[in-house]
């Protein structure tokens, strides 16, 4: 996801570490590198694409169908913009485009970095109110537009530094990179730090506080519908419909919360962690410490390319409608298909 700028070339998902020294990288490690590259591109498009297309022909959208879309085409720009000029600065090897160009294409990386962090951030705070707050949460149905307008003005704003910061300049050896142009190496320590921050460290404690309280109310509530459910007088179908449906709530907010939080975590923190320790010289000047870089700033790349995986695995539909149809239409009568919707809806909160 994040590609050394020492090594001259674009992030794949707009952030730089600091200088790596340039070790003698053998051509066994540069085909692994693009190939990893190209895999990750391929998967990213693919993957994304296909979700886009099922969320876009869906009849009835949902606000989670539209969080979905807008993490998907996040995640679609993130491949096209980062991933891909990754590909193409490896092949080239010198920065050809202009100094404005540099610049832009630097400053829509950053955007991207940080506006698919805070879609995950909007879609954690779309998913408290419609558990903690149901009622309002159904009233207010342009909530979701205004946190995906806040989390794209906020991403464009913190990413105006990096139409300063860097730039088109030629290295001591004679290359010709898209760099830092910095007075000297220090700017990189508070620099980074506040970035890491804003992209990583704020987010993630937003993220799992929210997730946090979500899973307290579920479980709060699961336990006081079972109180009243053990009270009804509709008898045993009522009882173990009303059972099962608050059960299958709570398991599946629980697992969805869980592995969007997981996924984050995974592809994110190696390389923070990494680069906090390399800002303050914590890591020692080897070899195991180049390929470790190597192998770290493709990570978060991973974000984009399984976050249509993660989508599909807790809702097939969006990804596999027609076998959602075709399931439907197997359905022998009326009332067999007027519950299993009912169903499909109450016990998927999480997809309202």
């Amino acid at each position: 996801l994040i590609s050394s700028l020492t090594q001259g070339s674009f992030s794949s998902n707009a952030l730089v570490l600091t200088d790596i020294p340039v070790l003698c990288c053998s051509v066994f490690l540069q085909t692994e590198q693009l190939i990893t590259l190209w895999v990750l591109f391929v998967f990213t498009i693919v993957g994304n694409s296909v979700v886009l297309f099922s969320t876009w022909r869906r009849k009835r959208k949902s606000r989670m169908t539209f969080f979905v879309t807008q993490l998907a085409i996040t995640d679609s720009f993130t491949g096209l913009v980062n991933i891909l000029t990754d590909i193409i600065w490896r092949f080239t090897g010198d920065f050809m485009a202009p100094d404005l160009v540099c610049r832009v294409v630097r400053y829509l990386q950053v955007v991207l970095l940080y506006a698919s962090t805070y879609v995950l951030v909007s879609l954690s705070i779309d998913r408290y109110h419609a558990i903690v707050y149901p009622m309002k949460f159904l009233q207010g149905e342009k909530q979701a537009k205004v946190l995906i307008m806040i989390a794209w003005i906020l991403a464009f704003l913190f990413s105006i530094p990096t139409l300063i910061i860097f730039g088109k300049r030629t290295l001591s050896n004679g290359e010709v990179q898209c760099w830092a142009l910095w007075p000297d190496d220090s700017y990189w320590i508070p620099y980074m730090t506040i970035v890491a921050f804003l992209v990583y460290f704020i987010p993630l404690t937003i993220i799992s506080i929210i997730y946090g309280i979500v899973i307290r109310t579920i479980w709060i509530k699961s336990k006081a519908h079972e109180t009243v459910i053990s009270k009804c007088s509709g008898g045993k179908m009522c009882t173990s419909y009303n059972r099962g449906l608050i059960s299958k709530a709570k398991i599946k907010a629980i697992k969805y919360s869980i592995v969007i939080i997981l996924a984050f975590i995974c592809c994110w923190s190696p390389y923070f962690l990494f680069d906090i320790l390399d800002n303050f010289n914590l890591l020692p000047d080897t070899k195991k410490r180049f390929y470790a870089s190597v192998i770290i700033q493709n990570l978060p790349a991973l974000n984009s390319a399984i976050n249509p995986l993660i989508y599909c695995a807790f809702n097939s539909s969006i990804c596999f409608p027609w076998g959602e149809q075709r399931s439907q239409d197997s359905r022998v009568t009326f009332r067999e298909r007027m519950e299993q919707h009912e169903m499909q809806i109450l016990s998927k909160p999480e997809f309202i």
